[in-house]
C-alpha cells in the first residue's frame, strides 16, 4: 500500500492528476485496513481539486474528517 501511496505522490508531482487521483483510489478500496489510507486521502483530495472536481473533493474531505480529524484541519485550511 505505502508503494502505490508514492507512486501517486509521484503523480501529483508530475502533474499527472487524474493517475494520482486513481492511484489513491485504489489504495483506499483494497488496503482500506491499512496506515497508507490517510495519505491516499489526502492525495485523492488534493488530486481531486486541482481537477476542479469540487464535489468529489468535498465527500472524499468529509470522509477524511469523520475518520482522522485532527489531520483533516490542516487539510480543510489548504489554498486549492
Amino acid at each position: 500500500a505505502r508503494y502505490e501511496v508514492h507512486v501517486a505522490d509521484y503523480y501529483m508531482r508530475r502533474q499527472a492528476y487524474v493517475a494520482a487521483a486513481n492511484r489513491a483510489q485504489y489504495v483506499i478500496e483494497k488496503f482500506e485496513k491499512t496506515p497508507a489510507v490517510p495519505d491516499a486521502l489526502e492525495i485523492l483530495i488534493r488530486a481531486y481539486r486541482k481537477l476542479e472536481l469540487d464535489d468529489l473533493a468535498q465527500d472524499a474531505l468529509r470522509v477524511y474528517e469523520l475518520n482522522y480529524p485532527e489531520r483533516a484541519k490542516k487539510l480543510a485550511q489548504e489554498p486549492s
